[in-house]
């Protein structure tokens, strides 16, 4: 098994939540789960999983398929008057970084302190991977990690994680 693996995941459905006051209980509801996730927290859901993104902004991602039935799901249960649900599908384009050596390969492009005391499976992050935007979560203790990049960053951060496979691992196995 490679010590340090990179691969575009197929096109997701990524709808932003905005909601305050009693919307934000009607989301968690229609999410079937008991609350939204606090800070720098992503959970499972039955429609996709659940991101923090602000005080009151969480990414729902979700099969590609079920775009419009989860926007509609979510649009109606936030209501015109408490916040907005909005398709943002081609906003970001998710990648998963797994391997035994994958939290080094991001230690050498990220200034998040990623060591499994500070942060885990369940945790997400906005942060910075080499200068560029990407939101940042961790899966599983592998460890996997799940990368959002905006598309005209791909390449550039796609470079950067194949260089840095490179000096963890010795060889390059990176796949995009």
């Amino acid at each position: 098994m490679a010590e340090a693996t990179l691969v575009r995941l197929g096109a997701r459905a990524q709808i932003n939540v905005r909601a305050r006051g009693p919307a934000v209980e009607r989301v968690a509801k229609r999410l079937s789960i008991p609350a939204l996730p606090g800070a720098n927290r992503f959970v499972a859901t039955p429609l996709g999983e659940c991101y923090w993104l602000g005080p009151d902004e969480w990414l729902v991602v979700a099969p590609p398929d079920s775009r419009a039935a989860v926007l509609d799901a979510l649009d109606e249960v936030v209501g015109p008057d408490d916040g907005a649900a909005v398709d943002v599908s081609s906003s970001r384009v998710p990648f998963e970084l797994g391997g035994p050596k994958a939290r080094d390969v991001l230690a050498g492009c990220c200034a998040l302190d990623l060591h499994p005391r500070v942060f885990g499976p369940g945790q997400c992050a906005q942060t910075l991977l080499a200068k560029a935007p990407v939101l940042l979560s961790q899966v599983d203790d592998a460890p996997t990690y799940r990368l959002f990049v905006r598309p005209s960053l791909v390449s550039y951060v796609v470079s950067w994680l194949r260089d840095g496979i490179e000096g963890a691992v010795g060889v390059g196995s990176a796949g995009n």
